[in-house]
């Protein structure tokens, strides 16, 4: 009788996952040396696999602890096998909690409305959501843009957006803050999570003056991770809205004003965002300026290596069209490489002082805000021209807080990024592209020969 009972099928689970799979599932992940099954307590029941996929690990080494997503700007992982659509949720559940504090304190709960006699319905914070051209982005917004409204959230959808149009979303729209689904500075099979505060201000980790912000209120990594660790709590029982806003129009009409009185000129760029490339392509439709575009890979690439396969691609562009320079602009449509008409590459401290020459003074006397990476390179240089030099500190959040509060020229280091002073600090690839322009329409020189005075001066 008892080998007429039904067989119950153990439960198999994997690690980071709620919902059970068969064994069939299981047996299939192993021979697929599937990255879970590497702590997965069943990974020895192997079946009719010929031999275990996983050794069984030996308990007297130490034990190497799983990889942190949390990097120093923002989240990275792997899709699927490290940061997946329910990961993603959890993060920006966290993040709308921390939101949700930051809210001014609210009155009574009990007012109601004099027409209908119901109660006043308080209103969530609104947090501007976007994402990249990987293909793992619209996944993973979908995940995001869900938690966001069951916490009780104002959800407004920008859409497919660069880093610099996301960050201007949200000082645009005067929203909370913002998440943008992006995996920049990383291989194409990676996504990630952008963290952004009101006014487009970057969230970074605990910088040099954490204990003595200006707003005890404000929200960095650190939080975030703390927050997702303990649980989000929903604020509210009603869920929250979504509206999709064109952030792109905007944009645009802000960055109009800043082409202006330009000599022609032919400029060899290579740029993988699609974005970035209709803006540029639609700001210089009527302006005397020729874009030599260069087709560039999906790819991490690093754009101080003067030997990285897209900075060459640009230079031997350069030197075969006879471009007067050339421009490289990375994934996150911020970071640049610039290379002169001889197809030399400009270094970051090059490229600052001579974008600082051109930009007008805030006040009497000229200030740049450079990271501490950049501090024994350029603090030499922007004294003996007389200007004063601050130092941002380590991150983004700290430099764009520099330049918001220290009423700076402009900002960068070590890494090729420009931040401008406008309405708020901002960090654009295509102002860095129009600055650039500027000084080489004040005159005929190359720009070998202006980068040479502006170092000379």
């Amino acid at each position: 009788m008892l080998s007429l009972l039904p067989t119950l099928e153990p439960q198999y689970v994997c690690p980071g996952e709620t919902h059970a799979i068969s064994r069939a599932v299981h047996l299939s992940r192993l021979a697929a040396f599937y990255p879970k099954c590497r702590e997965c307590p069943h990974r020895q029941e192997i079946g009719q696999l010929p031999q275990p996929q996983f050794e069984e690990p030996d308990s007297s080494q130490p034990r190497i602890s799983e990889r942190s997503l949390f990097t120093l700007e923002g989240v990275r992982g792997v899709y699927l096998n490290e940061l997946t659509r329910h990961k993603a949720g959890e993060l920006s559940a966290a993040f709308a909690s921390l939101l949700w504090e930051s809210l001014p304190l609210a009155g009574r709960s009990d007012l109601r409305d004099a027409n209908s006699k119901r109660p006043i319905r308080r209103s969530g914070p609104v947090v501007v959501v976007g994402f990249d051209e990987r293909s793992s982005s619209p996944d993973i917004v979908t995940g995001v843009a869900s938690a966001l409204r069951r916490m009780s959230c104002q959800v407004v959808d920008v859409g497919q957006t660069s880093l610099p149009c996301f960050r201007f979303a949200v000082a645009h729209m005067q929203a909370a803050g913002g998440i943008l689904i992006s995996g920049h500075g990383c291989e194409p099979s990676w996504t990630g999570l952008d963290f952004v505060a009101k006014q487009g201000r970057p969230i970074s980790v605990a910088g040099r003056n954490r204990e003595a912000r200006s707003d005890s209120r404000d929200i960095c990594l650190d939080d975030i991770h703390e927050r997702c660790e303990l649980g989000a709590v929903r604020p509210l029982r009603q869920g929250g809205s979504q509206r999709v806003f064109q952030a792109s129009v905007p944009y645009l009409a802000g960055l109009l004003k800043h082409f202006h009185a330009l000599r022609p000129l032919r400029v060899a760029i290579g740029c993988p965002v699609r974005f970035v490339r209709q803006t540029l392509d639609a700001l210089f439709e009527k302006l005397p300026v020729t874009l030599d575009w260069v087709e560039l890979p999906q790819r991490r690439r690093d754009l101080l290596n003067a030997d990285d396969p897209d900075v060459r691609r640009v230079r031997e562009a350069v030197v075969a069209r006879s471009a007067d320079f050339g421009l490289v602009i990375d994934d996150d449509g911020a970071n640049v490489a610039v290379l002169d008409e001889l197809g030399g590459s400009l270094t970051p401290a090059d490229l600052l002082c001579l974008l600082a020459d051109v930009l007008p003074a805030t006040q009497a006397e000229k200030a740049i805000v450079i990271d501490n990476a950049a501090r024994d390179l350029l603090q030499p240089r922007v004294a003996a021209r007389g200007w004063r030099c601050w130092l941002g500190g380590w991150t983004q959040s700290d430099i764009w807080q520099a330049l918001r509060h220290d009423a700076a020229t402009c900002g960068g280091g070590a890494t090729g990024r420009v931040w401008l002073r406008d309405s708020v600090p901002t960090c654009d690839a295509i102002l860095t592209l129009a600055q650039l322009l500027q000084a080489l329409s004040r005159d005929d020189a190359p720009l070998s020969s202006v980068v040479e005075s502006a170092a000379a001066a």
